[in-house]
């Protein structure tokens, strides 16, 4: 589909990251001769807003037991599943539409000893190729903006829930004040974003037959967070990141933050558990 290939294009703007990522983690960690961890990675591999800290907030929400199946949709290069692999022993299928995230991923995860923990798999999230009732829990992160149908995308999550599972979220949505400001990380223009309001999010993921656990707006933290990085930081240069492999992507976060601060978009964390009966 085109609009498939065109989302994907947006993400593969930049080529292959996993060697750049490699070289990244090994010049900027404490000791150059230890092997390589996924935390040496996390400042690098995951796009998301608040980064690791953000994924590890997530899991604590989530609380997934060790040894559990796990599915992130929309993963990305696998950095959340990465740090939920090696910080709740879990194993995690990490689903994405790009391709060369996929490999990625793939390389990024046998390079820090998560290669069978970490299972990547290029897919489209409202056409998942796996059975009913077989993941504990369903992992997202700032995926379901470039998702049209997301009634579809939470059918999907809810039926490949085993009964009792959990699907927890961390996702941008539509404010009340108008569009945000392009370009944005998941998008240039208007048509690549597929933002909705926050209850229009909630009423679908009911719909979908999931309990509702926990709904937590988080925009005005996470705007407190970054005025006190900002004045920590001072007239210094960004921490090394992910501005490190997209040129564009501080100019993207500046409109997403701009759009945060007009209420243009929400930030938002959930939790929702699959009926047992």
């Amino acid at each position: 589909m085109a609009e498939e290939r065109s989302i994907a294009a947006h993400y593969d703007r930049s080529g292959r990251l996993s060697e750049r990522i490699l070289a990244l983690a090994r010049e900027h960690r404490a000791d150059p001769q230890a092997p390589l961890e996924p935390a040496d990675l996390a400042r690098f591999d995951q796009f998301h807003v608040g980064g690791s800290r953000s994924s590890a907030k997530l899991a604590a929400l989530a609380a997934p037991a060790p040894g559990q199946l796990v599915l992130d949709l929309g993963a990305g290069i696998a950095g959340p599943a990465r740090q939920l692999a090696k910080d709740r022993q879990v194993t995690v299928v990490a689903i994405d539409l790009t391709e060369s995230f996929c490999r990625d991923a793939a390389a990024l995860s046998r390079a820090v000893g998560l290669d069978r923990a970490v299972l990547p798999c290029c897919g489209n999230a409202t056409r998942l190729p796996f059975p009913d009732n077989c993941f504990d829990l369903v992992w997202t992160q700032h995926a379901a903006m470039n998702i049209p149908d997301k009634a579809g995308l939470y059918r999907e999550a809810a039926r490949v829930l085993k009964p009792g599972g959990r699907l927890a979220l961390h996702d941008i949505m539509a404010g009340p004040a108008g569009p945000p400001h392009y370009p944005l990380p998941w998008a240039r223009a208007p048509e690549q974003s597929a933002l909705l309001p926050p209850e229009e999010v909630r009423a679908l993921i009911r719909a979908s037959g999931l309990e509702e656990l926990e709904w937590q707006d988080k925009t005005a933290a996470y705007l407190e967070e970054q005025r006190a990085e900002r004045e920590r930081r001072g007239d210094a240069p960004p921490d090394p990141g992910p501005h490190l492999l997209y040129e564009d992507f501080l100019e993207f976060a500046r409109n997403l933050q701009r759009s945060f601060r007009e209420e243009r978009a929400r930030l938002v964390r959930g939790l929702f558990r699959k009926s047992t009966s």
